[in-house]
């Protein structure tokens, strides 16, 4: 009777340790299925990341399918409720007047585009005490050439200033072919110039050649030689060369200062 029991017992101990064992291993299946899923979730997860990064990192194209060009928020912020005519900037009843000559592949045109005009035009222009003006050359190359036509086209429009400063701060190395139409359009497009109108003023206007070849008999006349280059004098007047020996704002308020007392 007792080994009868005891068999029972055992065979009822045997039975519950295959049930505790069954239900483990139910248990842990489980746990890596949900395992699987986290990891799979995570890796999705990951995965979008990168792509976010990736993609979202890249300058986006704008609408002609080029590269994004740099500087347009800062451009139009300088510009901003400033009056231009043409190749000038600034009040036309302004008593001193500053004009510039200047290459648009220059890298030291570009530098003082980028580093002191921006405060040239917030310390003199928008206060009304200067107003500027813009003569183009191109001695450096087949790209000043085109690009210079193209500036003249934008200035029909009274929009000179923002294409050349969008120029200047998406300047590429000198003669290497860089300003093709593709780039004249897209920094047309930003300037909010017709981009036809660029392009065929670049290669076909010449109506667009007859300022440059003015703005080259003023800089002859005036004996520069270089660019930057500028002159400085009273509203109708005639301007004189304006010497500064560094390209940074303390050089031209201590050279454009005294022309206003």
């Amino acid at each position: 009777m007792s080994s009868r029991q005891e068999q029972k017992a055992q065979a009822r101990a045997e039975r519950e340790a295959r049930e505790r064992a069954a239900a483990h291993s139910d248990r842990r299946r489980t746990r890596l299925l949900q395992l699987g899923a986290v990891v799979g979730v995570a890796a999705v997860v990951v995965v979008v990341l990168v792509l976010v990064l990736v993609l979202g990192g890249k300058d986006k194209p704008n609408a002609s399918g080029g590269a994004a060009v740099a500087g347009v928020s800062d451009t139009r912020a300088m510009l901003q409720g400033i009056a231009q005519n043409g190749t000038s900037l600034g009040d036309p009843k302004a008593p001193l007047v500053l004009t510039e000559f200047a290459d648009l592949q220059c890298p030291f045109c570009g530098a003082y585009a980028t580093g002191v005009l921006p405060q040239i035009i917030e310390r003199y222009v928008r206060t009304g005490k200067l107003r500027l003006e813009l003569r183009l050359r191109r001695f450096l190359g087949t790209d000043s050439d085109v690009a210079g036509r193209a500036a003249q086209a934008a200035a029909t429009r009274d929009r000179m200033w923002n294409f050349v400063d969008l120029f200047y701060r998406n300047q590429g190395t000198e003669n290497t072919g860089y300003v093709t139409d593709a780039f004249l359009e897209r920094i047309a497009r930003a300037a909010g110039v017709p981009p036809s109108l660029v392009v065929k003023g670049a290669t076909t206007g010449a109506a667009f050649e007859r300022p440059l070849q003015q703005a080259e008999a003023e800089a002859q006349a005036a004996g520069q030689t270089s660019t930057p280059a500028f002159l400085i004098g009273p509203k109708g007047g005639q301007g004189k060369v304006l010497t500064v020996e560094r390209l940074d704002i303390g050089a031209f308020t201590a050279a454009i200062d005294p022309e206003l007392k």
